[in-house]
């Protein structure tokens, strides 16, 4: 088991050598779901881009021929200890963490981030709660809430031999054992780092595909033991003998039929690669036979601990020799459904294809499906090319996997599963294969898995409004869209529910033929006089009860939208448009040019607040007139990810002093600190002094404030930026998420000037998140602030303050004497 903290934390060499050059049984825990980090691909963030991480993750690990696990751990952005992290994370992770090790019962642990005490503090928690974690699952005391005794993932394993705890070395000069990672396989004909490589590029909304040539991805990595013991290289891939060492009391008798075993599987591999299929099939037959004569007593209350975990060990045994006679005999199950999203009362069919080789003789018995407990198939026929059509009722009201069991998998287990039993030789076992729809378009296939989905699912937009307190409001219309998922012809009423003292129009009614769109659009008049706040508009579908086809009367207000970056999952939230009111100002006939690289929500942002936005591509940059824009924003990581930002750089500086206002979001240090763009010298991550001698490394602390909470001070409360055209105060630093800010400058010339300092508990402050310079006749501005965290969440303080760096230009005569141009 391999547990680290993040999705692409995971070393995908090393995994790829564990589970496909030893042919060990390895899974990977992450612990959260990197629902904190960011997105390189498209607008999601916070759960939507943990969706969108698990499914990158969840992709990796099958290249890397793993199992995937997770916990409850939320990933809240960067932290800085690992106090705070195990504060906010709290004792749940902890009990998942056991309850995952219980599960899988590994002979190895492999702590990703052993013994790593800087950096963040995710890192350094994981490496601190996986020792923990194993001997609490050891610990027969320590129970799992919500597990009953009988639970057999539940309980630990008793006089169990200890689990080996190791630490994973991927610093430059690595101490232990060098895994052979860069070995070439015989077989695939790549080494098991190259094979590895290609499953990671998986994690494409980190950006890895730009990083694969790292020094740090191609580093030697070695294993070594957290008590300082001496580790074996054999024991990351024990054949089945010495089962007895494992299981010190209860063990029957297994340890010579583990051996026989053993030997039977070697056989089975030696014939596989010389395409013996018929050989090799024998062989694991004999392999399974030998398991079944282990006389294991049904599981009960009263069963002793190692009984139970020698029953566990055997049943994993068992699955993964009849997983591997399927593969000899190449039986396989392909059972496709006429549609993916279920409505519970409604029918779909099945098409199930079964095959295996023609060299293998055996009893292949009928296919069968395995369904929800108020399912039922009404009808199956068999087709003449051989496969079956299987006709299926949803039931209304089908078994839900419990939470708990969903929280640790990667996503929730297959709705509808095809299973078939097969006997060869006498020995009988069962092949199962997860039921999907294949949906393809002309440019690409995807199966996808099947779903229970609400009748009807409505959506709004805008989903965000803004209003500025101080004018008199005005109505505005929302687009009400209602989706039927139902194949039946039927008719919704659509509406709005609006704060009370708000109207809107009269539900409308929609006829739909079956599944698809339909649209109403709705007037929304709040109060003339707007209260600040954040209000909410609901949209609805209703359905009135019709006795004649047996519909309830029911309302339905949750949106299912596919993902823009992953349009094969759908994202269920309440069916909603917020409208925040509060106070800013907003000088009139303002226009502004953006470069982004991130599919980021601030020009949307802006838009809301009736600035004129106008996205600058290559082309823009390179020969549009920028001078009727009062500001240019350049986006976060601009310089990082749009390559002809670099050439256009001193055509922006060239803009700046001839008046304009260039507003610079935060740069990663590695795309800034060497190239110079700003007017004046300014770095993010300055190289550190030497340290003297007899005192180590001075640690500097990291470029950004990962308390959202944290004390913000105005440095030049009467500065234009901070009054100009509106005054901000501490008070329009309350309620940020996440963060204040990121990549802050640490070192910059005195001719520019900070305007805020902040910091983390415990460290001194930081003063380059908000920094200026006039620039000729114009002003240039970078700041770190997080304004595309605070923006979907309609702070006014974030707005406001932006406002103001974008009426940079309408208060630089209140500004001191510009600085001549650099040359």
């Amino acid at each position: 088991l391999y547990v680290t903290a993040h999705p692409d934390d995971e070393s995908a060499a090393v995994l790829t050598y564990l589970a496909r050059g030893l042919h060990a049984d390895v899974a990977l825990l992450s612990l959260t779901r990197g629902e904190g980090g960011q997105n390189d691909l498209g607008p999601e963030q916070a759960p939507q881009l943990g969706l969108i991480r698990t499914e990158e993750l969840l992709a990796a690990t099958r290249g890397y021929g793993v199992r995937l696990y997770f916990t409850r751990a939320k990933d809240f952005g960067y932290s800085k200890t690992p106090e705070e992290t195990e504060r906010i994370w709290g004792d749940q992770v902890l009990e998942d963490m056991v309850a995952v090790i219980r599960g899988f019962r590994p002979n190895l642990v492999i702590n990703g981030w052993g013994g790593v005490h800087t950096g963040h503090g995710h890192h350094q928690a994981a490496g601190l709660l996986t020792p923990k974690a194993v001997a609490l699952a050891a610990d027969p005391s320590f129970k799992l809430r919500g597990s009953s005794p009988e639970a057999q993932d539940s309980t630990p394993w008793g006089d169990r031999k200890p689990v080996i705890l190791l630490d994973l070395d991927r610093s430059e000069a690595p101490k232990g054992y060098l895994l052979p990672v860069d070995e070439i396989s015989p077989l695939y004909g790549k080494s098991w780092r190259e094979m590895g490589l290609d499953a990671f590029a998986n994690h494409r909304s980190q950006g890895i595909t730009g990083f694969l040539a790292s020094p740090f991805l191609r580093r030697a990595v070695a294993l070594l033991r957290e008590d300082g013991g001496e580790f074996d290289p054999a024991s990351l891939a024990q054949p089945l003998g010495p089962l007895d060492e494992d299981f010190e009391a209860g063990n029957m008798g297994a340890d010579p039929l583990m051996r026989t075993v053993d030997g039977a599987l070697v056989a089975a591999r030696d014939a596989a690669l010389r395409l013996d299929w018929k050989s090799a099939a024998g062989s694991l037959v004999a392999a399974g036979r030998k398991i079944n004569e282990v006389p294991v007593p049904s599981i009960s209350y009263q069963v002793p601990a190692p009984v139970v975990s020698l029953s566990r060990s055997l049943k994993r045994k068992r699955e993964k020799i009849d997983a591997a006679l399927a593969l000899v005999a190449g039986l396989r199950l392909d059972a496709l459904a006429d549609r993916s999203e279920i409505v519970p009362g409604e029918t779909f069919t099945v098409r199930v294809d079964s095959r295996h080789r023609g060299e293998i003789a055996g009893d292949f018995k009928k296919p069968v499906l395995l369904l929800p407990s108020d399912w039922n198939v009404t009808k199956e026929e068999a087709e003449t090319s051989g496969s079956v059509r299987f006709t299926v009722s949803a039931g209304q009201n089908p078994q839900r996997t419990p939470a708990s069991v969903t929280a640790i998998l990667p996503e929730p287990p297959p709705l509808v599963v095809v299973s078939q039993e097969a006997v060869v030789d006498g020995y009988s076992f069962t092949v199962s294969s997860p039921v999907t729809q294949l949906r393809a378009s002309s440019t690409r296939a995807d199966r996808m898995p099947l779903r229970i989905v609400p009748a009807y699912a409505p959506a709004v937009e805008p989903k965000q409004v803004i209003e500025i307190a101080a004018r008199q409001s005005k109505p505005f219309d929302v687009l009400l869209r209602v989706h039927s998922y139902t194949t039946q012809a039927s008719e919704v009423r659509a509406g709005l529910t609006v704060p009370r003292g708000w109207k809107t129009g009269a539900a409308v009614p929609l006829k739909f033929e079956g599944v698809g769109d339909r649209y109403a659009r709705l007037t929304v008049t709040p109060p003339l006089k707007m209260a600040k706040g954040r209000f909410k508009i609901s949209g609805y579908a209703e359905r009135l009860a019709d006795r004649a086809r047996g519909d309830k009367a029911e309302k339905f207000t949750t949106s299912l939208e596919p993902l823009p970056t992953l349009p094969t999952q759908l994202w269920s939230e309440p069916a909603q448009c917020v409208l925040h009111a509060f106070d800013v100002l907003v000088p009139a006939n303002l226009r502004v040019g953006y470069v982004t690289a991130e599919s980021e929500p601030v020009p949307e942002a802006l838009e809301r607040l009736g600035i004129r936005v106008e996205m600058l591509n290559a082309a823009a940059l390179a020969f549009q007139d920028l001078s009727p824009f009062n500001a240019i924003v350049i986006g976060v990581r601009a310089y990082e990810l749009r390559p002809e930002l670099s050439g256009a750089n001193q055509r922006l500086l060239d803009y700046v002093s001839k008046g304009g206002t260039l507003v610079v979001q935060y740069q990663r240090e590695f795309a800034w600190d060497k190239f110079h763009y700003a007017p004046y010298p300014a770095l993010i991550s300055p190289p550190l002094p030497p340290a003297k001698e007899g005192v180590g490394q001075v640690n500097r602390p990291l470029p950004r404030i990962t308390d959202e909470n944290s004390s913000v001070k105005l440095l030049k409360p009467n500065d234009p930026l901070l009054t100009h055209p509106n005054k901000i105060t501490p008070d329009d630093f309350r309620g940020w998420v996440q963060e204040r800010g990121l990549y802050f400058w640490t070192e910059f010339d005195p001719q520019y000037t900070p305007l805020l300092a902040m910091n983390d508990p415990g460290e001194p402050d930081l003063t380059g998140g908000l920094v200026y310079t006039p620039y000729g006749k114009g002003t240039y501005i970078y700041t770190g602030l997080a304004f595309f965290r605070q923006f979907p969440e309609g702070v006014p303080g974030a707005y406001r303050l932006f406002v103001n760096l974008l009426s940079a230009s309408e208060s630089r005569s209140a500004r001191s004497t510009a600085k001549r141009p650099r040359r």
